[in-house]
């Protein structure tokens, strides 16, 4: 009678473990899950967030080195995405100062040649008295 009872506890408790296995597969699982749809729908960040959360909880997962190679990837990914954005608001605001710089040359160049037109206006006038001699 012990035997079967003894029998029966362990096949009990060993079934448990493979239960208990399985919700920790299917809870990876589904963790690897998001993060790879996150990284198809183009959210990176989150991506990046579910990959960590996915490596922390499951370090010795066999999809562990993948998730990890993909995290790496998608933090350099990030980090020049932002380093573009910021090399475009520079050259935008380089454009806009050179824009002012260009007007503010063009407006010298018209006083200029207003200067110059006057300058021979007088020269004209200074010649006169002395043609006349």
């Amino acid at each position: 009678m012990r035997s079967p009872l003894l029998i029966a506890l362990v096949m009990l408790t060993l079934a448990g473990c493979g239960t208990t296995l399985s919700v920790e597969d299917d809870a990876s699982s589904k963790l690897l899950n998001q993060a790879d749809a996150k990284l198809a729908a183009e959210d990176y960040k989150g991506a990046i967030s579910s990959y960590s959360e996915f490596v922390t909880a499951m370090a010795e997962h066999p999809q562990a080195p993948r998730a990890r190679a993909i995290q790496a990837a998608l933090e350099r990914l990030v980090a020049a995405q932002a380093a573009i954005a910021r090399a475009q608001q520079t050259g935008d605001a380089a454009r806009r100062e050179l824009t002012e710089r260009q007007a503010e040359t063009d407006r010298l160049k018209g006083e200029v040649a207003k200067l110059r037109a006057d300058l021979e206006r007088l020269r004209s006038i200074d010649l006169q008295p002395q043609r006349q001699k």
